[in-house]
């Protein structure tokens, strides 16, 4: 497995140890010995789940966002200032900055967890979903429905619906919420633009159009991903394709197949069938084996 942040990568090896590098500033790639299940990053901090169930996190600890606490848990999400928790109880814990309540986690029982900056959702074991946190643009107001997925970014959240189809709510700049019809099997919110996989296997994207990060190319995908201003997604014969900005070479994608892709502010990452990774762009290129 990869993970990317604005600046850092990790890889999970195939030993389940953790492997990251990039930006090292606060301690983000120092990642502790020990085997794990799951990985993930924000800006200047990263945490990983052991194969004990434990959460633990390393890097900026500024508002207590690596405090991991204590008990089990079965998925982590970190957003830049404080991470949540999926206890093996299905409830959710979180902890660091609580400026806007976005670690109030509310009670019942989830079965999917996702942070933004100043807000947090979870999907709700009756497919429902609850946001909390910053409210200001509506980000939290989840629509009344059932949800198989949910995602947030800052100041907006996109849910996929039973239906296959997308809702997005909160601020609308660029349309970043304006969710085409048709039907879904995967959705992705970045900064200020979105991307959903199409039951047909078709990528089809919307919301800030710069630098032609929207206008994904024809084909069929398994897979997407969005950085800052870049998209890429994983095609059905295993290779990838990137589209958008590339001051950095973000979308330069090398060739070969690959099992996945991740995205980052300046650069993107793909674990190939050899299940070796490479990344290409700010901070690259890069091998990791």
């Amino acid at each position: 497995a990869i993970t990317t942040a604005e600046l850092h990568t990790c890889g999970l090896r195939t030993d389940a140890t953790i492997t990251c590098w990039g930006r090292n500033a606060a301690g983000q790639t120092d990642a502790p010995s020990g085997t794990f299940t799951a990985i993930t990053t924000a800006e200047l901090h990263t945490c990983g789940l052991r194969t004990d169930a434990t959460i633990t996190c390393w890097g900026r600890n500024a508002a207590g966002q690596t405090d991991a606490p204590s008990g089990t848990f079965t998925a982590i999400t970190t957003a830049e200032l404080h991470t949540c928790g999926l206890r093996t109880d299905a409830t959710i814990t979180c902890w660091g900055r609580n400026a806007a309540g976005q670690t109030d986690a509310p009670s019942g029982t989830f079965t999917a967890i996702t942070t933004a900056e100043l807000h947090t959702c979870g999907l709700r074991t009756d497919a429902t979903i609850a946001c909390w946190g910053s409210n200001v643009y509506g980000q939290t107001d989840a629509p009344p429905g059932t949800f198989t997925a949910v995602t947030a970014r800052e100041h907006y959240s996109c849910g996929l619906r039973t239906d296959a189809t997308i809702a997005c709510w909160g601020w609308n700049a660029n349309d970043r919420a304006d969710a085409p019809p048709g039907t879904f099997t995967a959705i992705v919110a970045g900064a200020w633009h979105s991307c959903g996989l199409r039951t047909n296997s078709s990528i089809t994207c919307w919301g800030r159009n710069y630098d032609d990060q929207t206008d994904a190319p024809p084909g069929t995908f398994t897979a997407i991903t969005t950085g800052g201003h870049h998209s890429c997604g994983l095609r059905t014969d295993a290779t990838i394709t990137c589209w958008g900005r590339n001051d950095e070479g973000q979308t330069d994608e090398p060739p070969g197949t690959f099992t996945a892709v991740t995205s980052g502010a300046g650069r993107s990452c793909g674990l190939r069938n050899d299940a070796t990774i490479i990344c290409w762009g700010y901070y690259a290129p890069i091998r990791i084996s």
